[in-house]
């Protein structure tokens, strides 16, 4: 299983799979990133809170709690798709030591192993 960046607002569940641009991320985001780094897989872990949107006479922004920037994201050794949190799990052969498969490659991968 390998990861594949994916640019855009926090879709991960881990904040160490998400890299806040440096140059399109506010301070405040980037420090709500790494507090959450900090705390993940504490009691005291806040996760992003989503997209939100900033409004005044001027401007009218989207943003998160982690600001924009780079995704770590899970993709199928056998078709390379990213997979985001919420989609199918992932399956391990241990045939052949370790590849990890979606639901959707799995099935072609064992026609391999009977062949």
């Amino acid at each position: 299983m390998s990861k594949q960046p994916v640019y855009g607002f926090p879709c991960v569940s881990d904040p160490n799979d998400f890299i806040p641009d440096g140059e399109c991320s506010s301070p405040a985001e980037r420090e709500a990133h790494r507090i959450a780094c900090a705390n993940f897989g504490k009691p005291t872990y806040e996760p992003n809170k989503g997209c939100y949107t900033e409004v005044d006479a001027v401007r009218h922004v989207t943003r998160t709690s982690w600001g924009i920037g780079t995704n770590l994201v899970l993709s199928c050794d056998g078709c390379r798709d990213p997979h985001f949190d919420g989609d199918p799990a992932f399956m391990t052969c241990h045939e052949c030591g370790g590849p990890e498969f979606c639901v959707n490659c799995w099935s072609e991968h064992e026609r391999g192993h009977d062949a």
